[in-house]
């Protein structure tokens, strides 16, 4: 791995967003919203498009979780509940830890370059899809081992800023 004073392998924007795992996503922002004011929550099921495509190591595998997101400031909370599928790191993250807090999500100036730059340094794509909202892609990165949590980059289509959920389609 570089040193701290080496140029960055991989460079990334500001963090957008916590991903946390969940048991039961229902009582999880129930309470989050009665206990802490958090919310209002907006309830999705993945996949949520007939073309959404999910790789787990880099085989296609089904999968269905339940996901809730609200805005806490600048960052949106990612809430996970895995509901279908063995072969995915939400359903791993559970098993093992039980829940928690499981992923940040940067943005990536280019998130090819930046996985195959990592890739080159012996970070490997955990997991990756197609996002919820159209047009959007995202890698989640097997950096545990390297520094305690799992790191996920996302590549958002034009203008976009990525953390709107289309009304449509959901």
């Amino acid at each position: 791995m570089p040193n701290s004073d080496s140029p960055s392998v991989a460079k990334l924007r500001g963090a957008v967003q916590i991903g946390i795992v969940v048991r039961d996503l229902e009582q999880t922002t129930s309470l989050l919203s009665s206990l802490f004011g958090i919310g209002p929550f907006h309830f999705i099921e993945w996949p949520n498009r007939p073309d959404s495509r999910y790789f787990y190591r880099g085989h296609e595998e089904p999968i269905k979780i339940r996901q809730a997101f609200t805005q806490a400031g600048s960052l949106e909370l990612e809430l996970i509940q895995p509901l279908e599928g063995t072969q995915n790191a939400y359903k791993e993250f559970l098993d093992t830890h039980g829940g928690g807090i499981h992923h940040v999500l940067f943005e990536a100036e280019d998130m090819d370059a930046a996985v195959a730059a990592l890739g080159r340094e012996g970070v490997e794509v955990l997991q990756n899809g197609d996002g919820i909202r159209p047009g959007t892609r995202w890698a989640l990165l097997d950096t545990t081992r390297l520094i305690g949590f799992l790191l996920e980059l996302r590549h958002r289509p034009g203008p976009s800023d990525g953390t709107s959920i289309p009304k449509e389609g959901l």
